[in-house]
C-alpha cells in the first residue's frame, strides 16, 4: 500500500469519556489523530444494526456534534474502530476509510453493514478477546448438566429436598469435542483437560486427520466432523460463523452424536439448526445444550421451547463479560495500527472467500 496519511484519522464508535484516546495516539506520537463518538450519532435513514428486538437494548449516549460535523467526521476518517450497534450504511459517507478494526471476535455480526465484503480491509479481535471467561462458561455449563443443578434450584424453589432426583455424572474421563479450535477453543481445551476429560477438535483449515496437540488427543478436518461428534460426550462450539459452518449441527450431525451428548453453544445460534435441535431434546438424543447464543438474536426474543425446556440453559451472550478487566481488543487494535503505519500484514485480516 502507498505510505498512509499523516495524521492518520483514527475514529473509535465508543463515548468520549471511556475512549482511550490517549493510550492510542502513543502508539505512534504525532502520526495519529483519534476521535471518539458513539455510533448512534452516526444513524441516517438507513438505520442501526442490531434492532432493539432482541437481545440489544437500546443505551444511553450523547454527543455535543452537529449531525454536519458527524458527516464531517465520517468523512475525514481513515481508520474506524466499531462494535455492535452501527450504522447500516457507511462506505458512502466515508470515501476516505482504509480499514476497519472490530473489537469483538465473530466478524460475522457485521454481515448487515456495507463494510461486509467492501473496498475497506477489514480485521477482527478473534481469538483475543474474552478466551478465558468464555471457556470458564463452556466448563461451567457442562458442571451444570453432569451434577444435575438444575434439580438442587428447582428442589429449592418447590421448598424441598430429596437425593433421588439428581443423576450425578463424572466430567473425569469423559471426552470434550471443540468445534473450531481457535483462541476459545484453545482454552476450553486447557480447561477440559485440568477437569481430566479427554479433548479432541475439529479445525476448517486442515484437510486430514491429525494429532492436536496443546492437550487436544486428535484434530479432525471439518469433513470429517460426523466423525469426531461420534465420540464426544460434550460439544462445544466455538467456531466462526460462514457459509460452510451454518447449521452445520443438523438432523445429520445430531444423528451422529452420542446418545445423550450435550452441546454447548458459545459461538454464534446460526451454528445450529433449532429446529433440529429441538427434536433432538424432545427424542433425548440431545442430552442437554447450554446456549450463550441464538439464531438471530439480535434481532427477536429466544424461542420459547428452548428458553423453558428443562435440559436447556440460555444466557444473553454474555459468557465473556466478568468482574476482571482485560485490554485484549486494545491491544490487537494498538499492533494492528502499528503494523498498518508500518505496511506490515494486520492481525485477523478478514479473508472474504472464507467468511473471516
Amino acid at each position: 500500500m502507498t505510505n498512509p496519511p499523516t495524521p492518520l484519522n483514527l475514529l473509535l464508535f465508543m463515548d468520549t469519556e471511556n475512549a482511550p484516546i490517549a493510550e492510542l495516539e502513543a502508539v505512534a506520537p504525532g502520526r495519529l489523530s483519534v476521535t471518539a463518538v458513539p455510533a448512534q450519532a452516526f444513524v441516517d435513514d438507513a438505520g442501526m444494526l442490531p434492532a432493539t428486538t432482541g437481545l440489544w437494548k437500546p443505551r444511553p449516549w450523547s454527543t455535543g456534534l452537529t449531525p454536519e460535523q458527524c458527516e464531517q467526521v465520517l468523512h475525514d476518517t481513515h481508520v474506524l474502530v466499531l462494535t455492535l450497534p452501527y450504522p447500516r450504511r457507511l462506505l458512502p459517507r466515508m470515501p476516505n476509510l482504509l480499514w476497519a478494526q472490530y473489537l469483538w471476535a465473530g466478524i460475522s455480526d457485521l454481515q448487515h453493514s456495507d463494510l461486509w465484503g467492501g473496498r475497506v480491509r477489514l480485521t477482527s479481535s478473534r481469538g483475543y478477546v474474552d478466551t478465558t471467561p468464555i471457556a470458564e462458561m463452556v466448563v461451567a455449563a457442562a458442571l451444570h448438566f453432569a451434577k444435575d443443578l438444575r434439580v438442587a434450584v428447582d428442589q429449592a424453589v418447590a421448598g424441598g429436598m430429596d437425593a433421588s432426583g439428581y443423576d450425578l455424572r463424572m466430567l473425569a474421563g469423559r471426552t470434550m469435542g471443540v468445534v473450531g479450535l481457535g483462541g476459545i477453543g484453545l482454552e476450553v481445551a486447557r480447561l477440559a483437560n485440568a477437569m481430566g476429560m479427554r479433548v479432541v477438535a475439529s479445525r476448517l483449515s486442515i484437510a486430514e486427520r491429525q494429532p492436536g496437540g496443546n492437550g487436544v488427543e486428535t484434530l479432525y478436518p471439518a469433513h470429517e466432523l460426523h466423525d469426531m461428534l461420534a465420540e464426544c460426550d460434550y460439544v462445544a462450539l466455538t467456531t466462526a460463523l460462514t457459509d460452510e459452518t451454518r447449521n452445520m449441527i443438523d438432523d445429520a450431525s445430531i444423528a451422529a452424536m452420542k446418545d445423550g451428548a450435550v452441546l454447548l453453544n458459545v459461538g454464534r445460534g446460526e451454528l445450529i439448526d433449532e429446529r433440529a435441535l429441538k427434536d433432538g431434546l424432545r427424542s433425548g438424543k440431545v442430552g442437554g445444550a447450554y446456549l450463550d447464543v441464538y439464531v438471530d438474536e439480535w434481532f427477536r426474543p429466544p424461542d420459547p421451547e428452548l428458553l423453558t425446556h428443562p435440559r436447556v440453559l440460555m444466557t444473553p451472550h454474555n459468557s465473556g463479560h466478568v468482574d476482571v478487566a482485560t485490554s485484549f481488543a486494545m491491544d490487537v487494535l494498538k499492533r494492528n495500527i502499528a503494523s498498518f503505519l508500518a505496511g506490515e500484514p494486520l492481525i485477523n485480516e478478514v479473508d472474504w472467500q472464507r467468511g473471516y
